[in-house]
């Protein structure tokens, strides 16, 4: 099962088999978690989430479209998930709000991790940014499958990748990301902003 495609895998789970499903989830699990992260206020809320993507997922596993990748609809479902978790957050809040507390030693703790992590210091790119970098450099999806998940123009995705980069550039101080993925320091592989 493991040499099979995400398409193919998806293929036979229309055809009712669970194993194939599983070896979906099993692949992409982790994965989404990372990409949902960034945009959750904690890891639980995060689990739940790419929890209630599958289970969509596998709901309406009939309604996939052949054209596109399996990795495409995914994302896609789970940012369609995202916002509506958000309009439930809002329904839920009371009207008046308190004031937020001074970080505490867990975020401190994230904050000097950041600059030993290339991830860690994304995570604090905006998150259309973030997305952008993670489906392009951990997902190796192009840029016009970037643009359907994020439901922005190619060139809007190119704007984003390259102000993430640059961001992560003067945000890391040393490392930066090169087109391959690969950490590099920031003056032997500045190219990739160009």
């Amino acid at each position: 099962m493991k040499q099979l495609s995400d398409e193919e895998l998806v293929l036979k789970a229309q055809a009712g088999s669970h194993p194939c499903f599983e070896e979906l989830v099993c692949r992409y699990s982790r994965r989404l978690f990372h990409f949902l992260r960034p945009r959750m206020s904690t890891d639980q809320d995060t689990e739940d989430l790419v929890q209630e993507t599958f289970l969509k997922i596998y709901r309406y596993i009939d309604r996939f479209d052949q054209r596109y990748k399996f990795s495409t609809w995914l994302y896609t479902t789970a940012s369609r998930l995202v916002i509506s978790y958000y309009r439930k957050q809002r329904e839920k809040e009371p009207v008046f709000e308190t004031a937020s507390s001074a970080a505490g030693p867990q975020e401190q703790m994230l904050k000097d991790e950041s600059h030993q992590n290339l991830w860690q210091a994304a995570r604090a790119l905006q998150k259309n940014q973030y997305q952008a970098l993670w489906l392009r450099y951990m997902e190796d999806m192009p840029v016009e499958e970037i643009a359907r998940v994020l439901k922005r123009t190619r060139l809007h995705v190119r704007v984003l990748l390259h102000r993430a980069r640059s961001n992560l550039v003067k945000g890391m101080g040393q490392p930066a990301l090169s087109e391959e993925g690969s950490v590099a320091p920031v003056e032997e592989n500045l190219s990739f902003l160009s």
